[in-house]
């Protein structure tokens, strides 16, 4: 069982996660990301020191991760931090690791920044002046485009329309605050997604497998969680 901490998260294990059998899925590329060199600064926002020499990827071409709904719960400001769930957080904990492409030529994409929000373990999101921004964040990429983040498992939900499946939204924005993408990440083997989802096209699309990320079990911070890794796809 791997183990994850984004406090002692060092380039070895990032290799070995990216370098093991598949454990997420590429979100709109199907290319295999190279080696990462991946540290936080003080702040907790998460950079890459230096690309790998295998960084380049293939010679596929990435096709754009598609957009999902913003939802009502997104409010700006969040801080810059990789853990964006408190380690008192309930619920199972949670590791993502990704890589920011663009689109075409799969070129990795520094400089980035993802906001992050999501639902607690009981599917319940929280506003931020309330709450110290719970299960908010951002994180930017590093020069290899690498990003991750940990948090834990959100619950599914019951709207008026039925169940959400689980999800966490996710919001891309340039280095020069342009918004590139708005969309939500999904977990392989959920029962509400696609047709079953309360929330139905053309507002959320969580029949979409691209963005479908596959889990397995790790340690997370010493205690027993999940990881998985995805890729986004975007207009540079």
């Amino acid at each position: 069982m791997a183990n994850f901490s984004p406090r002692e998260f060092d380039r070895r294990q990032m290799l070995r996660l990216l370098g093991a059998a598949p454990i997420g899925l590429a979100l709109g590329c199907g290319t295999s990301p190279g080696g990462v060199d991946a540290s936080r600064s003080d702040a907790g926002v998460l950079v890459s020191d230096a690309s790998a020499p295998d960084a380049g990827f293939d010679a596929g071409v990435c096709s754009a991760t598609d957009p999902d709904a913003r939802g009502p719960f997104f409010e700006a400001g969040s801080p810059a931090r990789a853990a964006i769930a408190g380690p008192e957080e309930p619920g199972t904990r949670l590791f993502i690791t990704g890589s920011l492409l663009g689109v075409g030529g799969c070129a990795p994409l520094a400089g980035y920044t993802i906001d992050l929000w999501q639902a607690d373990v009981d599917g319940n999101y929280y506003t931020a002046s309330s709450s110290d921004y719970r299960l908010r964040g951002r994180v930017v990429t590093g020069a290899d485009g690498a990003f991750y983040f940990e948090s834990i498992k959100p619950g599914s939900y019951v709207t008026p329309t039925g169940p959400r499946p689980s999800h966490v939204h996710a919001s891309v924005y340039a280095p020069d605050g342009s918004e590139r993408l708005t969309t939500q990440l999904y977990f392989v083997g959920d029962p509400y997604q696609g047709v079953d989802d309360g929330c139905q096209p053309p507002t959320c699309f969580s029949g979409d497998p691209d963005r479908h990320i596959a889990l397995e079990s790790a340690s997370v911070d010493g205690r027993d969680g999940l990881a998985g890794q995805l890729r986004i796809v975007v207009p540079a």
